[in-house]
């Protein structure tokens, strides 16, 4: 038994050692809570965020949010690592004062669906040409959104700026408010179609969309933008809005995160992207988002092999936690089996070794009294052999053995019984010459 422990201990030891070298290979568990910046509680960015939250809640996984005032003001907060993950707008992270998409610690895993640059106005001040805008009143977006950023470099290319237009830094909803009592020209706003801003505007009798006939010149111009068309009639076939095919320039939404967001929470994103974008809309064509172009930062690697593989493998099969637990556990297959295949080769010869060790020294002590009853005739000597003698058999006879080694054991015990007869016999000798002869 105490060669068991101790053989087979030596062996626990060092595939203990091995699991503990295998864990500095192990990334850590992915967090279980989150956090996502959007925009405004009544913009697109925060709907969808309102869905990821249910469906990641599903995986195990709990989304807060945080209401912000835009794209801009979101790359910041995920640069201080006051977020783990953003919606940015396309073409955001390319204005000057964005944080430089090279030296960038963030990176992007999907663009999500077309989000239209929309030029609202009254049908009677409507304009042809984006130049017409001149010398009006017009609301841009608020500092840190991306509607000011993408509006303002447009409006600089058609030679307007605040100098010779009153330019208004106010959200969407603000600026349609104003819009629509009259204190405003023309309003701009960045938004998905199914916004309900962009809903009400565009049902609205009073409202008309401004249509971008120059759209595809600024695609040439700027490669994050896109060219879309708004059929007629696809918002409402009864009453006929629009009335007339728009065209449309857009922006895509991209989800941003810190570049050291753990994979597996990625690929579990990925999978919530790809199930809440995947069908399309209006103005998207089914299967065409998430999409791996019009971001502005370097694609995650992991995202990137979603997009080329699907899904890992384990994610497929497996709930996302127990997933995520084999794949850790998976690492320590090396050591397991680098170990045990030779442990369990070199082990049970070493155990052998061990118990037969202590038998070959037996009788190395066996033969080493044998020895000494031959040579010794004087009686106190044989005395004291016979002590040792006892002792041995007391040794021998007390040490548990496996069933195997059961036959050896044996063999020595009556190999110690033929020495001890041999002295007992020699004994018997010397006492029986010891006595007086009989007369």
């Amino acid at each position: 038994m105490k060669e068991n422990i101790q053989v087979y201990g030596l062996g626990f030891l060092l595939i203990i050692g091995g699991f503990l070298l295998a864990n500095q290979f192990v990334k850590p568990s992915p967090p279980r809570t989150i956090t996502i910046a959007t925009g405004s509680q009544s913009g697109a960015y925060y709907a969808y965020a309102q869905d990821y939250k249910k469906r990641l809640a599903a995986k195990g996984v709990e989304l807060n949010i945080i209401s912000t005032s835009g794209s801009i003001d979101n790359i910041q907060r995920l640069k201080k690592q006051e977020v783990d993950l953003a919606f940015v707008q396309s073409g955001t992270g390319q204005f000057d004062y964005a944080e430089d998409k090279e030296d960038s610690p963030l990176v992007s895993l999907a663009s999500l669906y077309y989000e239209p640059l929309w030029l609202f106005m009254p049908t009677s001040k409507a304009v042809f040409k984006t130049t017409d805008l001149k010398g009006k009143r017009v609301s841009i977006g608020t500092e840190g959104s991306g509607t000011r950023a993408l509006v303002k470099v447009l409006l600089e290319n058609n030679g307007i700026n605040s100098s010779n237009t009153e330019l208004f830094e106010v959200d969407g909803d603000e600026g349609a408010k104003r819009l629509i009592e009259g204190e405003l020209d023309y309003a701009f706003v960045v938004a998905s179609m199914n916004a309900p801003l962009i809903q009400s505007l565009l049902t609205n009798n009073d409202i008309a969309p401004f249509d971008f006939e120059r759209a595809k010149a600024y695609t040439r111009r700027y490669r994050f933008l896109s060219s879309v068309e708004l059929p007629r009639g696809v918002i409402d076939f009864s009453r006929d809005i629009p009335q007339k095919d728009i065209n449309l320039l857009s922006a895509a939404a991209t989800l941003v995160a810190n570049k050291d967001i753990h994979p597996a929470l990625v690929a579990l994103l990925m999978q919530i992207l790809d199930d809440a974008h995947s069908e399309g809309g209006v103005l998207e064509e089914p299967g065409q988002f998430p999409s791996e172009h019009f971001v502005d930062f370097p694609l995650d690697s992991s995202a990137q092999r979603y997009f080329d593989y699907g899904p890992p493998l384990l994610q497929r099969y497996l709930p996302f936690w127990v997933a995520v637990l084999v794949d850790q556990l998976k690492v320590f297959l090396i050591p397991l089996l680098a170990l045990m295949i030779p442990l369990m080769k070199i082990l049970p010869p070493i155990y052998r070794w061990r118990v037969r060790s202590r038998i070959y020294r037996w009788y190395r002590d066996l033969r080493g009294i044998e020895s000494r009853v031959s040579d010794n005739t004087d009686r106190d000597s044989l005395v004291k052999l016979l002590a040792q003698l006892v002792d041995l058999q007391e040794e021998v006879t007390m040490q548990p053995a496996p069933l195997s080694y059961t036959e050896e054991l044996y063999q020595l015990r009556s190999h110690i019984a033929l020495v001890s007869e041999k002295l007992y016999a020699q004994m018997q000798e010397q006492l029986e010459e010891g006595l007086p002869e009989a007369n």
